[in-house]
């Protein structure tokens, strides 16, 4: 079959021709039903020119921030006759608002519904629902087709990265699923469970050796926790054995470094390469780190001084010549406007690099059922969570007052020269990776007023 796999993106999604990683989605469905003909097209940097090409199979990978321009890519397709296929975080949380755009909605990780899709699409006997996930699923009178279990990472096949045109910054990779923290406003533990599951460190380590440069490690926090400590310690111990060293990048948490364990692992993860760290820190809020769970990825103690607990974790990271990048989301009913300025505030004294972003409340956390039942939802605007005190207005003064700050010229050099000491090797380099990462994050972070108001 000729099978276009897709990722699709907003025309004005901030990441547009800004976004160095390769999506690893659309090589894992290549990859798990190998022999067909697929074509890959990454909308955050092309446009829709191949669109008219012939096709017998479209696959679409949703993003949140990309529903609506999925919906018109299906139905530009479905209305030429060819059988649309979608999956991905949004539709596996909206199914029913999906299918009335797509032949078929895959639910949940794909490795083991690609393959039987693609055998019922040719066989012309799609089925509405694919769903990989213990948890039932009621159809409502639909067609479906579920594996009652998570897959096993150790019998996934590797990914199928050739179809791409585009040569990426940063190649992709991953060795653990599965979250065990549960965030109210994290759909991670909803969709691939609360058990960490793991890949073969030899499987992982042969992928990455087979990079050429960059890489990024997908996992959902690359310091782990308690249960997941040992596995790390194995794979970095076997990725500092390769021949050719590679600097790599990942998300991950605090709470490692309140634990002996977790500070070895943090430490190794900086010798196989580990140059920088996206770390969901949320809030300088204890209130709102409690309310939302997210104080149990801080490493904090019970009734103990969070605030000056995440500030020793973060120098303990900073030390072993790790960039720190602080992700926040503001405006929780404990939030006021000046949370804005505190959490700019904490990320200057800690001379981390700020990504601070009002809270969107998605469909299939927690957050948004709770908002939905108290009335405190506005789907038609960016910042969907109605705050009792915190007008809209406010929220995109505060924005463009902390990119203007944050990422000023001054702000970049001193973060700079702050890690500079602690670059254990390749100063030079790290430096560059330093200045040109706060360039790209500046350009991620920036909202224009119309999106703001519009929601686009």
């Amino acid at each position: 079959m000729r099978i276009k796999l897709i990722l699709a993106a907003s025309l004005r999604d901030p990441l547009r021709k800004n976004d160095p990683f390769m999506p690893l989605s659309l090589p894992i469905l290549a990859g798990s039903a190998p022999g067909h003909d697929y074509q890959f097209i990454d909308l955050l940097w092309e446009d829709d020119e191949r669109f008219d090409e012939p096709v017998d199979l479209v696959g679409i990978s949703v993003r949140y921030t990309a529903e609506n321009r999925a919906y018109e890519i299906a139905d530009q397709f479905r209305r030429r006759g060819v059988t649309v296929v979608m999956g991905g975080p949004q539709p596996s949380v909206v199914p029913f608002r999906a299918i009335m755009h797509a032949d078929a909605v895959a639910i949940g990780e794909a490795e083991e519904l690609w393959p039987v899709i693609v055998r019922d699409a040719e066989h012309n006997s799609l089925k509405d629902f694919y769903v990989c996930s213990p948890k039932p699923f009621d159809p409502r009178g639909r067609t479906l087709h579920q594996i009652n279990r998570y897959p096993d990472l150790n019998h996934v096949p590797l990914p199928l990265r050739r179809p791409y045109r585009k040569k990426y910054v940063f190649d992709t990779v991953y060795a653990v699923r599965g979250c065990p923290i549960n965030c109210d406003f994290c759909t991670v533990t909803e969709l691939f469970g609360p058990g960490f599951r793991t890949r073969s460190v030899s499987d992982v380590v042969a992928e990455i050796n087979s990079f050429s440069n960059y890489y990024y490690l997908l996992d959902d926090s690359v310091f782990g926790k308690k249960a997941s400590y040992d596995y790390y310690l194995d794979l970095y111990g076997a990725i500092s054995n390769l021949k050719k060293r590679r600097f790599w990048t990942g998300q991950a948490n605090l709470d490692a470094a309140a634990d002996q364990k977790g500070r070895a692992v943090i430490k190794k993860a900086a010798e196989a390469g580990l140059i920088y760290a996206a770390i969901g820190m949320e809030s300088v809020n204890p209130k709102t780190l409690a309310g939302s769970g997210a104080i149990n990825k801080m490493g904090a103690r019970k009734g103990g001084d969070v605030i000056a607990v995440m500030k020793e974790h973060i120098r303990f990271i900073q030390d072993q010549g790790i960039l720190v990048s602080g992700w926040f989301v503001i405006g929780y009913e404990d939030d006021d406007i000046d949370t804005y300025f505190r959490t700019l505030e904490f990320c200057r004294e800690t001379s981390i690099i700020p990504v601070i972003f009002p809270i969107k409340a998605l469909p299939g956390t927690r957050l948004y059922e709770r908002l939905e039942r108290e009335g405190k939802l506005d789907d038609s605007k960016l910042v969907n969570f109605v705050h009792p005190t915190i007008r809209d207005a406010d929220i995109f003064d505060a924005l463009k007052r902390i990119g203007d700050r944050g990422y000023s010229f001054r702000e970049i050099v001193r973060r700079t020269l702050y890690h500079l000491p602690r670059f254990p090797n390749e100063r030079i380099h790290r430096t560059i990776f330093s200045l040109v990462l706060q360039s790209k994050l500046r350009g991620a972070i920036d909202v224009s007023k119309d999106e703001f108001y519009t929601g686009a």
